[in-house]
């Protein structure tokens, strides 16, 4: 048997969760859920994800707004 790595761990998960459809892992809408920044099997980039999953849309929008004005 061989052994996963956790990101390999979680990239299965996501295809558990979506029937086995790699396409659907890549539209997933679920936001909030923590293997979210994870799901494309990856480790995502510094900043690159919200890392309190609680956090909304609005939020979201406006953390990329203050991003964009401090560069």
């Amino acid at each position: 048997m061989k052994k996963l790595t956790p990101l390999k761990a979680i990239r299965q998960k996501c295809l558990d969760c979506t029937c086995n459809q790699p396409r659907e892992i890549r539209l997933c809408p679920i936001e909030n859920c923590p293997l979210y920044p994870y799901r494309m099997g990856k480790r995502p980039e510094q900043g690159n994800y919200i890392a309190n999953p609680i956090n909304n849309e609005k939020t979201a929008r406006t953390a990329a707004k203050n991003d964009k004005e401090i560069r």
